[in-house]
């Protein structure tokens, strides 16, 4: 191979603790309270200038999202309760970002319901490997209302917050 360096420095950077000012949505909507928490959240974030990369996890490539994981600050994931866990294909995401024991720093969870379940610690448990403060998550027993949606700015207004602090947001 005649660019060794191209190599070296990519290890360099998947070893290091340096992130950027990159928020994962990865998500999955069923009934569409989800996706309408995911969206205003989305939107909050980019009001904060925060780079924000969306993985709705039914048509998403994994590979890009591994790519995406290696330098992203904050993942928040956004689930339906199903069965009283979290949906699969997030519960595959959660599970495939502690095994890459991605370097984020904050981890968060946005989840509608239309009964209670086990997503939270669910959730948690799958990506334990990962050393990362986890937010307080945003809940909705079905479509969000202005309660839950003051709770998802209060989610990336403490991102923005967080962000700076690491000196990754100005």
């Amino acid at each position: 191979y005649d660019r060794p360096e191209f190599i070296v420095n990519a290890y360099r950077e998947w070893v290091s603790d340096e992130v950027k000012n990159k928020v994962l949505v990865p998500y999955v909507s069923m009934h569409g309270s989800t996706k309408a928490m995911v969206d205003h959240f989305i939107s909050r974030l980019i009001d904060h200038n925060i780079d924000v990369k969306v993985f709705n996890l039914t048509t998403a490539d994994m590979g890009e999202y591994a790519m995406e994981l290696v330098d992203a600050a904050t993942v928040v994931f956004g689930t339906p309760f199903v069965l009283v866990g979290a949906h699969p294909a997030v519960v595959y995401a959660a599970y495939f970002t502690g095994a890459l024991r991605a370097k984020v720093k904050h981890v968060g969870i946005i989840a509608s319901y239309g009964w209670g379940g086990k997503v939270v610690d669910q959730l948690k448990s799958l990506i334990e490997p990962v050393k990362t403060e986890h937010f307080e998550p945003v809940l909705s027993q079905g479509l969000p209302d202005t309660a839950e949606y003051e709770q998802i700015d209060a989610l990336a207004d403490l991102i923005a917050e967080r962000h700076r602090a690491l000196g990754i947001l100005s």
